[in-house]
């Protein structure tokens, strides 16, 4: 996994809101843009799944992350 530069961690922490939209399971097509909370602390990246862990996108992201 790539880490985020601190340019990026910045911008997403000065953000009002974010959206996120992992691909589809074909690895080309985006989801649908859905609203999530996030926090910057020490140099990572938290997110939080408005809907819990059954969320399409976060069941999307992790299928992703554990692939890589």
């Amino acid at each position: 996994m790539t880490k985020w530069s601190k340019d990026e961690l910045r911008k997403i922490a000065e953000a009002v809101d974010s959206h996120i939209a992992p691909f589809r399971e074909d690895g080309v097509t985006y989801g649908t843009p859905t609203w999530i909370w996030s926090v910057v602390v020490d140099d990572a990246l938290y997110v939080r799944a408005y809907n819990g862990q059954q969320s399409r996108w976060y069941q999307g992201a992790r299928q992703l992350l554990t692939a890589a």
